[in-house]
């Protein structure tokens, strides 16, 4: 059975409610909804956008339906009810997302783009997450972190080295999932994979690191690179990236501020920051300032005449277009890594979200 098969039960007649049924009326049309569920005897029996309004107790004759909770203030409180009074149904409870992996569905259901299609079959069966794809089973919490009792930081071992996690992780099962997702977003078949054989860092480089995190990208490629400058604001991670790095000496330089287009006492620009420095190779992924952090670049972009950039797209709608046409203006090759991803910004209910891709990978040309 897919999405569009199960019986569904809406847990709910309030605000959000309405909103659903204003905002959403096409999607609520594509699957089988029984009836809505409330609490409040007084609304027990009555029509809510012509559907039957049932108390909770329904439950017990409806043993396989799926229950879509709407809002997001009650719902742990819903939760807990269901597996206090109907244990057999906190199976059936859906997933948040529900309703964007439906829209997603439907507005890609006609797209020829066969990475799409791929998509939307996985979408089918399996709830809405940022990669949408089968590998994404590949992954799981039971990932081996490690706790440095002397630094009081998780870690796990990367590429043969030390990898310290933010003390904001500070379980180990809050590590485990953290690592995880690293190892997920760096797949070989993820749209998120920052180098492939044939783009990589070559021996001997000037590297740029702008928006390090954990390091994972300046861990794989540190060892073989001239020098390698880290740009990393959060000041969690900075500490952690200087347990990380300290094995490598001079080599590394961490430079905690954000980059962007414009200066103040917690952001730079890689032109006011780097002067004349040539650089072979810039890793960008700034949490949405991509854009503006190349146009703070653009004197480093023009000077270094041996420059590949990998530039993250998707955490704004349009950066992967915008992205593209300031590279191309800089004589740039681009090549977009495969598949989409789906990353929620800046929706609400009412607006159907978009798959986005993932990078840009660039090369200077003659």
């Amino acid at each position: 059975m897919n999405v569009f098969d199960y019986e569904y039960f809406i847990w709910g007649t309030g605000e959000d409610a309405v909103k659903l049924n204003s905002w959403c009326s096409n999607v609520l049309k594509q699957i089988n909804v029984v009836g809505y569920i409330d609490s409040n005897p007084k609304k027990a029996n009555t029509l809510f956008y012509g559907k039957k309004v049932y108390p909770p107790s329904i439950l017990k004759e409806y043993v396989a339906c799926k229950i879509i909770i709407i809002t997001s203030k009650y719902r742990n409180e819903i939760i807990e009810q269901i597996k206090k009074s109907f244990p057999s149904h906190e199976k059936n409870i859906v997933e948040k997302n529900l309703f964007k992996r439906l829209q997603i569905i439907g507005r890609y259901k006609n797209s020829k783009d066969p990475q799409i299609q791929e998509i939307l079959d996985y979408l089918l069966n399996h709830p809405l997450t940022v990669f949408n794809y089968e590998w994404n089973n590949k992954y799981n919490k039971n990932v081996q972190v490690f706790y440095d009792d002397e630094k009081s930081l998780f870690y796990t071992w990367y590429k043969g080295n030390k990898m310290y996690i933010s003390r904001t992780y500070d379980t180990e099962e809050k590590a485990q999932e953290y690592i995880a997702s690293i190892l997920l977003e760096q797949d070989e078949a993820s749209p998120h994979l920052y180098i492939t054989e044939s783009f990589n860092v070559d021996d001997n480089s000037v590297v740029v690191d702008a928006g390090v995190g954990e390091g994972n990208f300046a861990l794989d490629v540190v060892e073989r690179v001239k020098h390698i400058y880290l740009f990393e604001p959060d000041s969690n991670w900075v500490e952690a990236l200087k347990y990380t790095f300290e094995p490598f000496g001079d080599k590394v330089s961490i430079i905690e501020k954000g980059v962007s287009d414009y200066v103040n006492a917690n952001v730079t620009t890689l032109d006011d920051e780097l002067k004349d420095l040539e650089v072979n190779f810039l890793k960008m992924d700034v949490e949405g300032e991509e854009l503006n952090a190349l146009k703070g670049a653009k004197n480093l972009l023009e000077r270094s005449s041996n420059i590949k950039c990998l530039v993250c797209t998707y955490h704004q709608e349009y950066a992967h277009e915008a992205i593209s046409v300031f590279l191309r203006n800089m004589n740039f090759e681009l090549e977009t890594s495969q598949g989409y991803m789906y990353f929620p910004t800046h929706e609400f209910m009412g607006r159907p979200p978009i798959l986005r891709r993932g990078l840009l990978r660039a090369v200077k040309g003659e």
